[in-house]
């Protein structure tokens, strides 16, 4: 299993390379740039991403954990009356987490599925999508413990709506209807909301600090806050936009964001880099 994690990891990045590479930012058309109308949530945990953690919660065993997803642009249209633009993505990610501290075992794994419309009409942008996740506990860990695996998948209709305050402020809010769920029973209802704040580029161009904050409830967990707040670093020739690394801290409070968990409860603290790919 962790040998497939391996080479499907690998494929991934490699693919997402060359595509990365061939698309060309124009306004409207085929293969636009899929950040451009809707910027990714940078405190969201379960934003499509390339990622490395390592975590230490409050009272467990060291985690690594790995993102690996990304959207690609299908096709983008201008609104009438020069008014702005809406496009089309398709996307994709899987969320695997490891035991850090006394083996590398695979504890849990998530698969994301996303196909979201965006539109952006001056400082407000808005991503609205049908969004698929499945969550499947590891082989080692289902060893370890003698559990017997249950298959947990949500099907959902999620909507985002943010705006720009100033170029470095960022609010945004969100609503998710789960309208089928395995297994079956569990509440349908989840909002987000949260803010993010960076700083003015220094380090000659090259570098920009920010500070994303994410908070989520979900009815399944009793509406039990889920919040994440990351503070960072992104390097790159445009660190404001486009491809670049981050190197960021974190802290996270509140029900596990992998979906085998979900009933569990966790505090923690979490070193890790994230690679933006889009140009």
């Amino acid at each position: 299993m962790k040998k497939l994690l391996i080479l499907g990891s690998l494929f991934s990045v490699l693919v997402v390379r060359l595509v990365a590479e061939v698309q060309t930012p124009v306004p409207t058309g085929l293969s636009p740039r899929p950040d451009a109308l809707f910027a990714p949530l940078r405190g969201d945990p379960r934003e499509l991403q390339f990622a490395l953690r390592v975590a230490k919660p409050e009272n467990g065993l060291l985690a690594a954990e790995v993102a690996i997803g990304h959207y690609y642009g299908i096709y983008r249209w201008a609104l009438p009356g020069d008014l702005g633009y809406t496009q089309v993505n398709i996307g994709g990610g899987i969320f695997p987490r490891f035991n850090f501290q006394n083996n590398t075992d695979l504890q849990v794994i998530d698969f994301y599925a996303n196909v979201p419309v965006d539109v952006r009409v001056n400082k407000w942008s808005g991503r609205f999508m049908w969004h698929h996740v499945s969550s499947h506990l590891g082989d080692d860990y289902l060893r370890a413990t003698g559990q017997t695996s249950e298959r947990n998948s949500w099907n959902s209709l999620r909507s985002i709506v943010s705006y720009d305050f100033l170029p470095s402020f960022r609010l945004y809010g969100g609503y998710t209807n789960h309208f089928l769920v395995l297994p079956a029973g569990q509440k349908r209802h989840a909002f987000q909301s949260g803010f993010e704040a960076s700083s003015r580029v220094f380090g000659g161009g090259h570098a920009q600090a920010y500070w994303a904050n994410d908070l989520q409830w979900w009815q399944r967990t009793r509406y039990r806050p889920m919040f994440n707040s990351q503070l960072g670093i992104k390097t790159g020739r445009e660190p404001a936009k486009g491809r670049g690394i981050s190197y960021f801290v974190e802290f996270t409070t509140g029900p596990e964001y992998y979906g085998q968990f979900f009933e569990r409860k966790e505090t923690r603290v979490g070193v890790g880099a994230k690679f933006d790919i889009s140009d």
